[in-house]
């Protein structure tokens, strides 16, 4: 949940704590600079619980002093309540209870609590076993406690798993906890603080990692050890079928909201590495299986979800910062499943749900954090879920039957299904993700047979997902990124720079380092080779964002002019370093990609001696057309009174590009003259017929009009909420690929009706705050204080006592009636850019 960009759903792509909890990032208290102090709690705490679906109903069975902070719950067999009640979680220096985390016992009516054991700390999660034995997730271990003798106490304890690592934060570690019904033990790690970490099983069994986050599995005496799939933050709820189908409710989102609810297969990657920092872009994170060989959510969810629970074919998942409860009902899609989000209930501040359970009668139990505060502050709920079947229409009765894309699948991970090469790879490259993860566990098993030769030998279109293929079979093998690396298709050596860094191959800095300085390397290459070097000289977290790396990259006079303009456009153009008199050097150098990167800086900076260079530029008949366009645009919004005259004076040009986008630039002034909307525009509902107005216009689309449309500050306004090819803002979605993840007639109908479809985990907030004003944004994080996103892509914080309301706007922050700026033609240019491959 912290460090989290926001992504919207303009383009209706596929693309928070245990506690506060579950906000892994760090705080006040990951500094350690010693206990907090114990948080202040209001009087009036009251959870105020709204049911909003038929057929449901809460009833309160317990709460404080009896139960505090509580985090896992589990029910027995004789329908007791178990619970942990949390004493250890940043605890205060003057917390009064007891020194060790209690598991708790209570009768299904909350009545008649005692406590079974004491011994443990940062205690997670508990989960009851086989043959008496109660589990239980410490940050640092999975355990289980019995009661030998019979007294009601536990008394013998064994350790099944220990992760040692150097960092104890509470609960980024060992978690979420579920019996496979097989007999194993299902159990999940966080990420971390991106650590290296070593997991060893009773029997000696060793895992490594870092950053990854994973799930694993064991048998009930902890032998057996090995991992199910890596690349989560935090997948604190996990939850087996009666199938045996893993789901995960992934409780932080990184630095891309939201959490995610996940189908879990064997020997996945989820995408997310916690050592490449918390920037909201890098090349090697991916949040919803954007990257190759990496698997996307089900779902959105929730922010800070720690549990997960089966509900006929669905599942529910509780939000600790949305005060929230959610059902969502499972559809087969292909191999693997896709949902919708149901609003059970809802209460205010003070409900902060975090662990369910069922009793053996179906009832449902639920534990409440209570309050906002990470250190323990001495309150919580213990809460009776029922829900009645005849009343309850929102469920959905059965889980979805296995399909032929599941059996499939399954087989292909088994090696029951052993298909030819060019099939595998149809499959690898298909549109189903699932399938495509298993042709990628098929290719991986029968790639022992092939050589550099071969593979270089394959359709330049298979040669990548061949590296991925290689890389899963042998994540550690260097040889096959040292052949392959020098490949001249630019998608191979993508993925062995992501193999490299993702392994930490630190043999290869020296290749890296050369990559940087090659004259002709395309964007994609750079981010990517610049990400790699970043890793290896052991900075991970810089990434591309780096300022200071990024400003040493632009200053470099022995770097090739190319490299150089690709540092500048991932440098926020008022970085300190791009001081005028630099910028005019970069000018001088008479590079005209160089020359164009510097006007897209100048026109980030809405300054007045910034636009006087760029007026030097729009006027300058030497240079390229793409920089004085470029400088043009950024003018439309100058205040200058001379630069209104010349981009008056260029209105009148001889060369159509320059007059057309001056023309432009003087839109909605008293200067414009030629600026018409088509008054027989169908309504925007109609796509079909926007696309046959656009098809049926003369000539043909201007892709480079349509760039400078997308980043214009006054018209297009795209790159003010999106990001493509490394430049334009955050709030929304990089749409670098959008191209390759949206078909023609759904981009034109998001650009056209931007409410129509959006996610509810996308809709902006309205504040009303005490000082009299509005907020509109996205909420990144709530803990003690709320975080937001506005519309700039900036962060704002609030204090709770400043904001007097909150209203979820059913809509989108992109603004209806972008089309009512542009003419056909305009639009038209705007789409055929979006549906352009990314120019690298």
């Amino acid at each position: 949940m912290r460090f989290a960009g926001v992504y919207l759903s303009m383009f209706r792509l596929r693309l928070l704590p245990l506690l506060s909890l579950l906000l892994t990032a760090p705080s006040a208290f990951a500094a350690r600079t010693g206990p907090p102090t114990m948080p202040e709690v209001p009087a009036e705490i009251a959870p105020a619980i709204e049911i909003l679906q038929p057929g449901v109903k809460m009833t309160l069975l317990a709460e404080h002093p009896d139960l505090v902070t509580p985090t896992g719950i589990d029910v027995d067999a004789k329908d007791q309540i178990w619970l942990i009640a949390c004493h250890t979680h940043f605890r205060p220096a003057n917390y009064p209870g007891p020194a060790k985390d209690e598991i708790l016992i209570f009768d299904a009516e909350g009545k008649n609590r005692r406590v079974f054991y004491n011994r443990t700390e940062a205690t997670m999660n508990l989960l009851h076993g086989p043959d008496g034995w109660l589990y239980l997730a410490e940050r640092s271990r999975i355990l289980r406690v019995k009661d030998s003798d019979g007294d009601g106490m536990g008394d013998v304890e064994e350790t099944l798993a220990r992760l040692e690592t150097v960092e104890d934060y509470p609960h980024n570690g060992l978690s979420g906890m579920a019996w496979h019904p097989d007999g194993g033990l299902v159990f999940s790690l966080g990420e971390n603080f991106a650590k290296e970490w070593t997991l060893i099983g009773q029997d000696g069994t060793r895992l490594t990692g870092r950053g990854e986050g994973g799930i694993f599995r064991c048998a009930a005496d902890g032998k057996g050890l090995r991992r199910i799939a890596r690349g989560f933050w935090n997948p604190f709820g996990l939850r087996v079928t009666k199938a045996g189908e893993i789901f995960a409710a992934e409780n932080d989102p990184g630095s891309r909201p939201p959490c995610r609810l996940l189908h879990i297969v064997e020997g996945a990657d989820y995408g997310y590495q916690r050592t490449y920092g918390n920037a909201a872009v890098h090349p090697f994170v991916a949040w919803n299986g954007e990257l190759r060989g990496t698997l996307g959510m089900v779902h959105p969810c929730g922010e800070g979800p720690c549990s997960i629970l089966d509900l006929g074919g669905g599942v529910l998942i509780p939000s600790w910062s949305d005060h929230r409860l959610d059902y969502f009902p499972l559809t087969r899609q292909g191999a693997g499943y896709r949902a919708e989000r149901i609003e059970l209930l809802h209460g205010s501040d003070f409900f902060r749900p975090v662990g369910m359970a069922r009793g053996p009668d179906g009832t449902l139990y639920l534990t409440d954090w209570v309050f906002s505060s990470y250190p323990i502050h001495g309150r919580g709920r213990l809460w009776k879920l029922e829900v009645d079947p005849k009343l309850a229409t929102w469920i959905k009765p059965l889980t979805d039957p296995h399909n032929e894309a599941t059996a499939l699948a399954q087989k292909l991970r088994s090696g029951e299904e052993t298909p030819e090469l060019a099939q595998l790879m149809g499959w690898a490259k298909g549109s189903d993700p699932y399938i495509r993860d298993a042709a990628l566990t098929a290719l991986a098993r029968s790639s022992k047979d092939w050589t550099p030769e071969s593979v270089q030998a394959m359709p330049a279109e298979d040669q990548p997902w061949a590296v991925v293929a290689l890389r899963q079979a042998d994540f550690n093998d260097e040889k096959w990124a040292r052949s392959l690396l020098g490949s001249t298709n630019p998608e191979v050596q993508f993925e062995c720079l992501r193999w490299i860094s993702d392994a930490d191959m630190k043999s290869f800095a020296p290749d890296v380092e050369h990559l940087l300085t090659k004259p002709d390397l395309s964007y994609r290459l750079f981010e990517a080779a610049l990400a790699t070097w970043n890793t290896l000289r052991g900075e991970p977290e810089a990434g591309v964002t780096s300022p200071d790396v990024l400003a040493a990259r632009v200053q470099d006079t022995a770097s090739p002019p190319l490299i150089r303009s690709y540092a500048l456009r991932l440098l926020p153009p008022t970085h300190k370093s791009l001081t005028i008199s630099l910028l005019k050097e970069l000018l001088a150098l008479n590079q005209p990609r160089l020359t164009a990167e510097v006007a897209q800086c100048l026109a980030g900076r809405n300054a007045p001696e910034a636009y006087a260079v760029l007026a030097e530029i729009a006027a300058n008949p030497a240079l390229s057309l793409p920089p004085r366009l470029t400088a043009i645009a950024a003018l439309s919004i100058s205040p200058r009174p001379e630069d209104l005259d010349l981009v008056v004076k260029l209105a009148g040009d001889q060369e159509p590009a320059i007059q057309q986008e001056a023309q432009r630039a003087l839109r909605f002034t008293t200067h414009d003259k030629l600026f018409a909307l088509n008054p027989l525009r169908p309504p925007f509902s109609d796509t079909t017929a926007w696309l046959r107005l656009l098809d049926s216009l003369p000539g043909q689309a201007d892709v480079e009009a349509g760039r400078r449309l997308f980043f214009h500050p006054k018209i297009g306004l795209c790159a003010s909420c999106h990001r493509h090819t490394g430049r334009g803002n955050i709030v929304g979605p990089d749409l670098t690929f959008v191209a390759a993840q949206g078909d023609r007639t759904a981009i034109l109908r998001s650009i056209l009706e931007p409410q129509r479809e959006v996610a509810p985990q996308f809709y902006p907030i309205q504040l009303k705050l005490a000082d009299g004003s509005d907020f509109i944004g996205i909420l990144l994080r709530s803990s003690d204080t709320e975080v937001y996103r506005d519309i700039t892509g900036k962060e704002r914080t609030f204090k709770k006592h400043e904001i007097l309301s909150r209203t979820e706007l059913k809509t989108s922050l992109m603004p209806p009636g972008l089309v009512a700026s542009l003419t056909d033609a305009e639009l038209r240019d705007l789409l055929a850019f979006l549906m352009t491959p990314a120019a690298q």
